[in-house]
């Protein structure tokens, strides 16, 4: 995430004709830039979003599960959650597996966000919420 937060900045720079040494946070913000890392989280939610509306390929829709209700507790259950697996325990390239990041990922989101049926609604709101979370 270094190598690619430091290759925003000179291209920040470059296109406000900045030098090296001064800051370029500000600029960022103009450009609507999202960090590195909250644009790897933007991809992964959008595609948990699409796995969830029929718009991702049948293999990746196997990977997710939404929760269901258990009829046998009366507990509270959000059906826009999804499952994670909580019983195995991961190496550390499994932990950053699909099935495993996205379902965590998708549950940080807030409801109203992961309520949001339609693909073009959900990514503003997402690439807006994911701008207010690095800026603010």
């Amino acid at each position: 995430a270094v190598v690619s937060t430091q290759s925003t900045g000179t291209a920040v720079r470059f296109v406000f004709g900045r030098r090296q040494w001064r800051g370029v946070t500000n600029l960022r913000k103009q450009l609507h830039f999202i960090p590195v890392d909250l644009r790897i989280k933007f991809k992964i939610c959008l595609m948990i979003h699409k796995c969830l509306n029929d718009g991702a390929p049948e293999y990746l829709k196997e990977l997710i599960q939404r929760k269901t209700p258990n009829p046998d507790h009366d507990l509270r259950c959000d059906e826009t959650e999804l499952k994670k697996d909580y019983t195995t325990k991961f190496t550390s390239t499994q932990r950053s597996a699909f099935q495993v990041i996205g379902p965590r990922w998708w549950n940080d989101l807030p409801k109203a966000l992961r309520e949001v049926e339609k693909e073009a609604t959900f990514t503003s709101r997402l690439k807006s919420y994911f701008f207010s979370v690095a800026y603010d």
